[in-house]
């Protein structure tokens, strides 16, 4: 069984994208891809989609806010972060929020009804609550 629970970097979406991209060059422009394929799918988006989405965007989030702005303790997403350098431009803000948006839409993605379905919804939007307030704040 694959990794599976609430953060934003505890699903095989979210560690499959990060290993993916960790080391790349213009580090910033694969992040913006990625967001872009999430938000530019115009049906019901599959939950590693959406979570491998969520992940980045939350990384995202937390090299324009600072880890500890959103309490970002994830030991993966803190090395990641430490070892992968980019800036945060408007466009990768807006992608960001864009696809943190999406995630808590519902009916519009499969990771939504999944913790939906096991009564877990609330709590999942709570992991992702500091990430967006920080895009507004």
């Amino acid at each position: 069984m694959g990794a599976w629970d609430l953060g934003p970097f505890d699903n095989d979406g979210a560690l499959d994208l990060l290993g993916h991209l960790d080391g790349g060059a213009d580090l910033a422009t694969a992040l913006a891809g990625a967001l872009r394929e999430v938000l530019d799918q115009d049906d019901y988006v599959e939950g590693p989609d959406m979570a491998g989405g969520v992940a980045l965007a939350c990384l995202a989030v937390a090299r324009l806010a600072g880890a500890e702005t959103v309490a970002l303790t994830d030991p993966v997403a803190v090395r990641w972060l430490e070892t992968n350098p980019f800036e945060v431009d408007e466009e990768l803000r807006g992608l960001a929020t864009g696809v943190l948006d999406r995630a808590a839409d519902p009916g519009d993605n499969e990771l939504y009804d999944l913790w939906e379905d096991a009564g877990v919804l609330d709590r999942w939007l709570a992991t992702l609550a500091p990430y967006r307030r920080a895009l507004v704040g």
